[in-house]
């Protein structure tokens, strides 16, 4: 069936949603309203609803009194022209080659094949330095944008039945919302899985599926979606080694100190990072059981890719809770991360926000951050310091010599003074020295970045209310998004705080 003539020229003209298409409406009534002197023209209204109804291709109605006069002087058809199918017009393809281009384009780790023809083709999804790429099944879909959803334009039979068989496998896809604007494309992800459900026979029709705003492909969803697909496929192959080898971990943590070669497992770099994690946690929590004091921490993360296992695994959340036993209203939790300041620009935006979305995660648990930006502190250990007491070494990002970790515990005097003047130059060349709350301190980081603060909370603020399970959602039951999804609503309501 063919779209109206007047969804066409929305779309051409680029007043596809509500808010858009009421600023001409009402300026064209008033400008009737001079000519004609019918002051009526200049008080039409238009209601969501109706302009929902009016913009869908499909409603053959026709407008009557002054919305009529108003739409014909708006578009120079007749409203009976307006409001048939278009001639000639039938549904133009999706811009295969424009989406693949412009994911290309903005994200280097990212390509999408799709074959002639289309529009289903393949999400190849490339690491950095840590992790090892994976890839997923993606169907492009044409959209138009209602308030805050996107829907698919009128899709045929034969569309419909494409999209079902789709959605039905139950290996990783992703539906792709394309919408196309004047000069450019707007692009909308969701997992197949969360719309795999009323794509069934006897339920919803594929053809009413929407995707949400907030799932707008940009540098916040596509550093989620780049992070915790990798990290969820190298988990998934491997859940069976990691479940036999598990007895590594508890034999180690009877060693006074140890550091594993990674030869010892056959493991994905997204399995050596969760075992090496896994053991870490659970080595500093064992060495800090009968510690009186509140514990000092240094983290060895420096990038995005390097720090998303702090907002997806599960054990990370356990410990962060578990360590809030050390809260203290006179002495507080103080976490450093050593993020030099030429190794800023080296990092693509979407691992920033990613690094950014991992740093608010501590904060939200009640740790004050501290960024110190001197690059000789790169290579510092991970190490949690109970002033006077012990120091605990902990490592697992960029283990020398290829382990899967490095741990100790030490109380020599020397040892216990050389970290303890790490901290000290930390707390003296913290880039976030000046900031006194939680807010305060994400906001300058934010800005130590290069990433727009208001555009981050705000996208954050839709994000979370949505959840991210939608967007994509982890496999793997080592994994999960409930932290991420409280991040991104804590660091959106400081969008309306400040």
């Amino acid at each position: 069936m063919r779209r109206t003539l007047f969804s066409l020229l929305l779309k051409k003209q680029n007043l596809t949603t509500w808010e858009a298409f009421c600023v001409p409406y009402t300026a064209t009534g008033r400008e009737l309203t001079r000519e004609t002197g019918n002051r009526r023209l200049a008080t039409v209204s238009l209601g969501r609803t109706t302009f929902d109804r009016w913009s869908s291709g499909r409603w053959y109605g026709r407008p009557r009194g002054e919305a009529a006069q108003i739409l014909e002087r708006m578009f120079e058809y007749p409203i009976d022209v307006l409001f048939s199918p278009a001639p000639d017009a039938s549904e133009s393809p999706v811009a295969v080659g424009s989406v693949g281009t412009q994911i290309g384009s903005r994200w280097p780790t990212s390509s999408m094949l799709i074959p002639a023809g289309g529009p289903a083709g393949t999400w190849e999804i490339t690491g950095r330095h840590r992790l090892d790429g994976t890839s997923a099944a993606v169907h492009l879909l044409p959209v138009m944008r209602r308030g805050e959803e996107v829907n698919p334009d009128d899709l045929s039979k034969d569309d419909q039945r494409n999209l079902e068989g789709f959605l039905r496998p139950a290996r990783r896809g992703f539906i792709v919302g394309v919408e196309e604007r004047q000069d450019d494309l707007e692009l909308y992800v969701r997992e197949a899985a969360s719309a795999r459900r009323p794509a069934q026979p006897g339920s919803q029709s594929a053809g009413t599926l929407s995707i949400p705003t907030a799932y707008l492909l940009d540098d916040l969803t596509y550093g989620i979606v780049w992070a915790l697909t990798q990290l969820d496929d190298g988990l998934l192959a491997d859940d069976q080694v990691l479940d036999s080898e598990w007895h590594l971990i508890s034999t180690y943590l009877s060693l006074p100190r140890s550091a594993p070669s990674q030869l010892l497992v056959d493991l994905t770099a997204a399995g050596s990072s969760w075992m090496g994690s896994a053991f870490c946690a659970q080595h500093i929590q064992q060495e800090l059981a009968n510690a009186t004091e509140v514990p000092t921490f240094w983290t060895r993360e420096q990038s995005g890719e390097e720090a998303a296992p702090w907002l997806f695994f599960k054990h990370k959340l356990d410990y962060l809770q578990a360590l809030t036993r050390f809260r203290s209203a006179t002495t507080p939790t103080i976490r450093v991360f050593c993020v030099p300041e030429a190794a800023v620009p080296q990092s693509e935006p979407y691992e920033r926000v990613l690094l950014m979305l991992a740093v608010a995660l501590m904060e939200r648990f009640g740790i004050q951050v501290r960024v110190i930006p001197k690059p000789e502190y790169a290579e510092v250990d991970g190490v949690a310091l109970v002033p006077g007491q012990r120091a605990v070494v902990a490592n697992w990002v960029r283990v020398p010599g290829g382990a899967l970790w490095a741990a100790d515990s030490t109380s020599t005097r020397g040892d216990l003074r050389t970290y303890a003047a790490a901290f000290a130059d930390a707390q003296g060349n913290d880039v976030l020295s000046d900031a006194e709350d939680s807010a305060s301190r994400l906001r300058a980081f934010s800005g130590y970045l290069g990433l727009n603060w208001d555009w981050l909370t705000s996208r954050c603020r839709s994000l979370g209310e949505y959840g991210v399970a939608g967007l994509v959602r982890p496999r793997s039951r080592l994994l999960t998004v409930s932290a991420l999804d409280e991040t991104l609503l804590f660091l959106g309501k400081l969008a309306s705080d400040q």
